[in-house]
C-alpha cells in the first residue's frame, strides 16, 4: 500500500511536528525549548532519518520522494522567507528579532552571541524543513496554491497564538502584513517543488538550496554582531506614543547594567512592559508605570534581548539588545 496510511509515513509526519512543538510550549510557557531539545526535538530529528534510511533501502519511493522535495522545498522556502525580509530589516522595520530569541531559548542562555544567533538560525531552518515535510507528505503533486496556502496558514496560527502576542504580531498591522507577505514567498516555491517534483535525484537543487540558506545564515549572524565591541549608540530614549515606540530606529544596543529612558509621549497614564526573551512566556516581564508627559529611568539587568510594549496597544514594541561587558 503505497500511500501515507502506513506506520512509517505516519510516524515521520508526527515526528515533524517535534521542532515546532518545542517553541509553542516555550511561548505557552509550558516549558522552554532547552530542556525539551533532547528529550523531544532530537528523537524526532533521530527518527526522521531513519525512517528516511529504511524507506530508501526498502526502495520505499512514495516516502523517499516525498522527504527529497519537502527537504528542498523547505530550504527553498525559507530563503524565499528570509530574502524577501532582507530588504524591510535594512529599512528598519525589524522582522528578525524571533531568531535571535530562538538560539538564547535553544541554547539556555540570557543573552546573545554569535553562537546563540547560529543556534537561532538553525532552529529557524529546522522549522523551515520541517513544515516541508509535513507539506510534501501530504500534498505532493497537487497544485502549487495550496503550497501558498499552507504558508499563508502557518502565519495565521503564528497569529493566534501566544507567539503572535510575544512578538508583537497582533499589535501592528505592518508587521502582520510583512509576516504573510514572507510566508507567500515561503508557500510558493514549496508548492511548486511539489507539485512538479523537480527534485528526484536532489542534485544541483539541493546544493543550491544549501547555499542560499548558508549565506542567509553568514549573513544573518554577522549583521546582528556588534562592531568593536560595542556599537555607538543613537539614543538611549524610548519615546513611546500613539504612532509607534521608537520610531524610525530598528532597535537598540546597549551593555547590559545600561540604563534606558522611557519617555511617556501621551496625556493618560501608561503601564508599559519589558519582558525579556529568557523568561520566554508572553505574561511575563517586569511593568513600568509611566505617568502622562513624564520619563522614567529603567536600568537593564543582564544580558539578553528584551521587548518593550504597551499591552492592549496597537503600537508597535521595541527590541533592546543588552550585550554582557
Amino acid at each position: 500500500m503505497n500511500t501515507l496510511l502506513r506506520p512509517l509515513p505516519i510516524s515521520v509526519w508526527i515526528a515533524c511536528f517535534g521542532s515546532i512543538a518545542m517553541l509553542i510550549a516555550q511561548v505557552a510557557g509550558l516549558s522552554t525549548m532547552n530542556a525539551l531539545l533532547l528529550p523531544l526535538a532530537l528523537p524526532c530529528a533521530l527518527w526522521i532519518a531513519v525512517a528516511w534510511w529504511r524507506a530508501s533501502s526498502k526502495g520505499d519511493s512514495f516516502l523517499t520522494e516525498r522527504l527529497r522535495l519537502g527537504l528542498v522545498g523547505g530550504l527553498w522556502g525559507t530563503a524565499g522567507y528570509d530574502v524577501v525580509r532582507v530588504p524591510l530589516h535594512l529599512m528598519g522595520l525589524n522582522p528578525f528579532p524571533p531568531i535571535r530569541a530562538y538560539g538564547m531559548w535553544v541554547s539556555g542562555l540570557d543573552h546573545a552571541t554569535p553562537l546563540t544567533d547560529f543556534v537561532g538560525f538553525s532552529y529557524h531552518l529546522s522549522n523551515g524543513i520541517t513544515f516541508g515535510w509535513i507539506y510534501a507528505l501530504l500534498m505532493t503533486g497537487r497544485h502549487w496554491g495550496w503550497g501558498v496556502l499552507f504558508g499563508l496558514g502557518l502565519e495565521v496560527m503564528a497569529v493566534v497564538t501566544p507567539f503572535g502576542e510575544l512578538f508583537g504580531l497582533r499589535a501592528f498591522s505592518q508587521t502582520v502584513i510583512i509576516a504573510f507577505v514572507a510566508h507567500l514567498f515561503y508557500g510558493y516555491p514549496l508548492g511548486r517543488i511539489c507539485q512538479d517534483r523537480k527534485s528526484r535525484g536532489l542534485g544541483v537543487s539541493l546544493g543550491w538550496s544549501g547555499t542560499a540558506i548558508a549565506a542567509l545564515a553568514a549573513w544573518f549572524v554577522l549583521a546582528w554582531q556588534p562592531v568593536a565591541g560595542y556599537p555607538k549608540l543613537s539614543g538611549r530614549v524610548i519615546r513611546i506614543g500613539p504612532a509607534a515606540i521608537y520610531p524610525g530606529v530598528r532597535d537598540i544596543h546597549l551593555p547590559a547594567g545600561a540604563e534606558i529612558m522611557l519617555r511617556n509621549e501621551t496625556d493618560r497614564e501608561l503601564k508599559a512592559r519589558l519582558r525579556s526573551t529568557k523568561d520566554g512566556h508572553h505574561g511575563a516581564g517586569v511593568e513600568i508605570v509611566l505617568p502622562a508627559k513624564s520619563e522614567k529611568a529603567h536600568t537593564l539587568p543582564a544580558g539578553g534581548l528584551y521587548q518593550l510594549a504597551v499591552p492592549g496597544e496597537p503600537w508597535r514594541s521595541a527590541w533592546v539588545f543588552a550585550w554582557e561587558r
